[in-house]
């Protein structure tokens, strides 16, 4: 009895210690999932917002081309296309990482590229790429305390773009974990590159004709260029915050379980001390009445 009385109180201490802690976890883990996706809706508004200047300036230029296309001669470096894999940077997501990692091995090795190579960003998907013997040329961490900022996924394509132009590779490819159905995730893919524009005429299509017409005083190819570097930095912010929001989604929804299983277990760790109480309590009052000649011994 005393062997029992003390194991469940021992347990029971430890899920007291622990159940704040997972209640804070799913918390911080909320908010942040929210953040990610209010950040998504704010992206999609600048995009909406290109679109309109788009609209106003592709009549006043030739077909735009991001890439000279007349170029012969590619660099010894050359590579036909970079897979670049998101996974998270912290733990208490499950299986979140291995997933990734197993679905994004499968989906290359279905597909004939000439040659690529593998990029990976976030710490928890590079070990578990390491762990499945996986080889890859680049690496990089994400935040640990925040979300990764517009302004360093600016930089971050500006060198891609550049490496594109330059002819270092044909096209670069995202693939990541997109949350869908409440909190699950499901395997995405995102094609950075060569980027599309999405006939932004039908944005607008439905909307009267702005009048006055805006006057453009400068290069209209100019302008152009600028709004599709902005584009493929919204584009890959938002592909990095879908990733974040399907991880944190994730980790809120075992926070969430674990914190309900450490509840159930508290309750029942409960009421397994109170009968061990009361039965000390029973045994005591008939020792007490034992030793007083209370109750018959014979």
């Amino acid at each position: 009895m005393s062997q029992n009385f003390e194991c469940a109180k021992s347990r029971l201490d430890n899920l007291n210690a622990i159940e704040p802690l997972l209640s804070a976890l799913r918390t911080l883990s909320m908010g942040t999932w929210q953040m990610a996706q209010n950040k998504i809706a704010s992206i999609k508004n600048y995009e909406k917002n290109y679109n309109h200047i788009l609209v106003e300036i592709l009549p006043h230029i030739d077909e735009p081309q991001v890439r000279n296309t007349n170029r012969q001669t590619m660099k010894e470096t050359f590579v036909d296309s970079i897979v670049l894999i998101v996974g998270s940077e912290r733990g208490l997501c499950g299986k979140f990482n291995e997933s990734l990692a197993e679905n994004a091995m499968n989906w290359i090795d279905a597909q004939d590229f000439a040659s690529h190579r593998i990029w990976v960003m976030g710490s928890r998907l590079i070990q578990a790429l390491e762990q499945m013997k996986v080889d890859f040329s680049w690496r990089k961490p994400l935040p640990t305390s925040s979300l990764i900022s517009y302004h360093q996924c600016y930089h971050l394509t500006q060198n891609r773009l550049e490496q594109y132009e330059m002819y270092d590779f044909n096209q670069f490819i995202v693939l990541f974990n997109q949350i869908e159905r409440g909190k699950n995730y499901s395997f995405s893919l995102f094609k950075l590159l060569p980027y599309e524009v999405h006939h932004p005429l039908s944005v607008i299509e439905h909307e009267e004709k702005r009048w006055p017409p805006p006057i453009i005083e400068t290069d209209a190819k100019g302008i152009y260029h600028q709004i599709i570097q902005h584009y493929i930095a919204s584009s890959f912010y938002e592909v990095l915050l879908k990733s974040a929001a399907a991880e944190h989604a994730t980790r809120f929804r075992l926070m969430e379980e674990a914190q309900e299983n450490a509840e159930e277990i508290i309750t029942e760790m409960t009421q397994i001390i109170n009968s061990e109480r009361k039965k000390r309590i029973t045994q005591q009052m008939q020792e007490l009445a034992a030793g007083a000649g209370l109750l018959d011994n014979k």
